[in-house]
């Protein structure tokens, strides 16, 4: 992290810079998902596992 956050700080006009360091905290996002406009109009999206757990099922042959 300290490198990813040393890169950002030396160019922080970088989205790829960005991009790394955000993700790389762990959190997926940097805001609090409550405060959002999806939140606040009571719009439920579907996360990435839930998507995964729906659509990708193994292959019992594999």
């Amino acid at each position: 992290m300290a490198k990813l956050k040393g890169d950002l700080a030396a160019d922080p006009g970088d989205p790829m810079k960005k991009y790394r360091a955000v993700f790389a905290e762990g959190r997926g996002v940097a805001w609090d998902k409550r405060l959002t406009f999806n939140a606040a109009q009571g719009i439920e999206l579907t996360t990435a596992a839930q998507w995964i757990a729906r659509n990708l099922v193994p292959d019992p042959g594999a």
